[in-house]
Formats: C-alpha cells, sequence, structure tokens
C-alpha cells in the first residue's frame, strides 16, 4: 500500500493506493472541490508526493484512467527518487520473458567465455531501432552492471531494455511499456508475461521508478530454451515495429493477441471465440477483397488459409474442407447459444482445434509482418 498526497489547488490532499485504486481523503471542503472538478473525469494527470519505503517522500506523478467521487482508478504512476521533479531522459525494463527473448544466458555465456567482464559497465548486446508515434526511438538490450553506482546498483537485474525517451512524460513511458509487453506476449505465446521492474534514468542515473498493472516482483519465465537458436536480429525488428503501430484498446494495423490464453484459459470457449475473431482479422488484413465477399463465410476463409500453409495438416488424416466445417460449426455452436461449455479440456476434438488455430493464425500474423515464406518456415518459436 502506497500512501501521500496530491497537489491541488494549492493545497495537499491525503491518499491511500492499493492495487492501482487511489483513495483520496480529507476532512476539509477542498476534498468536495476536488469532486466536482474531476467526477467521472478520464485520463487525467494529478501530482504529488509518495511515501513508498519508509519516510523520505519522492514527487509523483499519477495518470488517472477514470475517477468517480474520491475513488482515483490509476492506469499507472511515477514515484521519483527524491523530493524533487527529477528529468528522466530514458526507460528501463527488466522482464524475464524478453530475457528469455533476448537470448540473455546464451549471450551471457558466450561473452563470459570470452573474457568479458560484466561487473565494470553493461555491454550492449542488441540495439534495434523501431517507430512509434511517428518518432524514431533505439531499444537497447543490455547485460552487465555499472561499476560508478556502487551499492547503489541493482545487482539483482539479469538483462534491461533501454529506450531513450522523446516526449519525457508519463504518457509516453505508458506506451512504451505497452508495446514490449506485447512483444513478450507475442514471442512467448502467453497472455501473462509482467515486467519485474521499470525504472527512468536521468544522464545515466536513477531518478524514479514506473509502476503499472503489468509489473510484478514475482514475474517469473521459463521459456530460455525455447529460444536456444533464435536469431533476434532477423525477427525481433519487423516484429516490434509492427506490434509498435498500435498500443491503445483498439488494434488496425499491428497483430492481435486478445486471443492469447494462460495456462488456465487454453482450452476455454471464450479463447476459442478470440481465436476466430484475430484469424477474421488477419485474414481482412491479408485478402481484403476475399474478406468482403459474402461468397467467401468463415469456412471459407479457413480452407483458403490452411491451403497456404499445408504444413499445418501434414499429420491429420482429415481433409482441409471437413477440419474448416467442423472450426466453423463450434464456432457457430458457441457464438450463438446452440450449446454451452464450460470449458474444453475434456474434449480432445476441440483442443486439437484450438491448438491448430494458434499455429494458422502465428504463420498468418508472421506473413503479415511481411516475413517471407522461409522466415515463416525457419521461425522455431512454437
Amino acid at each position: 500500500m502506497v500512501k501521500g498526497f496530491v497537489f491541488f489547488n494549492e493545497c495537499k490532499i491525503p491518499f491511500v493506493i492499493d492495487n492501482y485504486r487511489m483513495e483520496l481523503f480529507s476532512d476539509e471542503p477542498i476534498l468536495a472541490d476536488y469532486c466536482k472538478e474531476y467526477n467521472f473525469k478520464d485520463n487525467y494527470i494529478l501530482r504529488g508526493q509518495c511515501f513508498d519505503s519508509g519516510s523520505i517522500a519522492g514527487t509523483a506523478t499519477f495518470l488517472v484512467e477514470n475517477s468517480m467521487g474520491s475513488t482515483c482508478y490509476l492506469r499507472c504512476y511515477i514515484i521519483n527518487m527524491f523530493d524533487r521533479d527529477d528529468e528522466y531522459d530514458t526507460i528501463g525494463v527488466q522482464s524475464p520473458f524478453l530475457d528469455d527473448v533476448f537470448r540473455y544466458q546464451y549471450n551471457l555465456i558466450d561473452m563470459v567465455r570470452k573474457g568479458v567482464n560484466f561487473s565494470v559497465e553493461p555491454k550492449e548486446i542488441y540495439k534495434i531501432p523501431f517507430s512509434m508515434q511517428d518518432r524514431q526511438y533505439a531499444l537497447s538490450f543490455l547485460i552487465g552492471y555499472e561499476n560508478k553506482l556502487g551499492i547503489l546498483e541493482d545487482y539483482d537485474k539479469k538483462g534491461e531494455i533501454k529506450i531513450p525517451l522523446h516526449n519525457k512524460t508519463i504518457q509516453e513511458c505508458s506506451d512504451i511499456s505497452v508495446v514490449l509487453n506485447r512483444l513478450a506476449m507475442f514471442m512467448t505465446s502467453h497472455s501473462e508475461v509482467p515486467f519485474k521492474r521499470i525504472t527512468l534514468y536521468s544522464q545515466g542515473l536513477k531518478a524514479g521508478w514506473f509502476y503499472c498493472p503489468l509489473v510484478s516482483e514475482k514475474a517469473v519465465s521459463g521459456n530460455d530454451g525455447f529460444f536456444y537458436e533464435f536469431d533476434v536480429m532477423k525477427y525481433i525488428p519487423k516484429i516490434l515495429n509492427n506490434i509498435a503501430f498500435d498500443f491503445g484498446n483498439k488494434i488496425t494495423k499491428s497483430v492481435p493477441l486478445g486471443h492469447l490464453g494462460t495456462l488456465d484459459s487454453m482450452f476455454s470457449p471464450q479463447r476459442y471465440i478470440e481465436q476466430t475473431m484475430a484469424f477474421e482479422y488477419l485474414f481482412d488484413k491479408l485478402e481484403h477483397k476475399k474478406a468482403k465477399d459474402k461468397n467467401c463465410p468463415l469456412k471459407e476463409e479457413l480452407k483458403y488459409s490452411f491451403n497456404l500453409f499445408p504444413e499445418l495438416l501434414s499429420n491429420t488424416n482429415e481433409s482441409v474442407d471437413v477440419i474448416s466445417e467442423n472450426i466453423k460449426e463450434l464456432r457457430r455452436s458457441v457464438a450463438h447459444g446452440y450449446a454451452y461449455y464450460y470449458d474444453f479440456k475434456s474434449d480432445s476434438k476441440a483442443k486439437y482445434y484450438i491448438l491448430l488455430l494458434d499455429k494458422l493464425i502465428k504463420k498468418m500474423s508472421l506473413k503479415w509482418i511481411g516475413f517471407s515464406e522461409d522466415e515463416i518456415s525457419d521461425f522455431s518459436i512454437w
């Protein structure tokens, strides 16, 4: 639980934050004035101070998604290290999932064998340019520690992604965190890929911390083995640039990720519906004229797509016509209420279709991003 106060009309209103819900409280009339101005308001910024660690106050910035009365639902917030507004210029993200994607363990072992000393300064392993909101950014993946910081260095970290900022605003930090989270989702085919920590830097020194629901100190990954032979520079630049096209609730250019599930939701009817929605979105991107043709319903779209990637059905005796028909009928049964399913965990046929759609959607996504048939075939993360 975080405590502090926000500045409003030259006054201070105390608050507590629990699970990104800020509750303001005060016996003074200033709270009523605040509620009158901000009741049911969306997407605004508050400033104040936080006592996140003991009695030392740090200046803070809050991005409020919406508010009702004295309750503010936060999208994210920043706490500076000290009681002043430091001008941060770089965001640093620690993620065990992105460590796997950028092959932290394999790069570390290879470079240690070459005699590289990671205790002197961080070593840049990859530098990847990308575009977001018509601005050019550069993602750097670094391994190692900053010797000059001494005991202030974070010796708990493994790899770290650093991206210099343009606007240097909390909204920009939020947008970048969403893009990196979606990159991890796409690469791991999993919907829960939290960051371990997000740090803000000013001229190479820590200036504060960025907090959002995507951050969890309990973040743990075990996917490094999947990326043993992964060619980072061959795939990540195109994937990152595609994902950075869209970072809001609505996407119109980037690959879909809403169909990805967790271990608990892997074989749920809801996820199956999300998969068919993701498929139709991608089919429209790849075959817009066919998608608009009334004589090309879901079954025909599926048949056309499976024929683009015939290797997906190489291990089954069922024809592409039968499989497409069954996928369509199961979607119709779920979506239109012909049957109600609690889950598909005991239905081997439905489980097979879900796993098959996962592979089809991934291949279609890579095609939409712009990879060639050979590159899609060589993409080893399945």
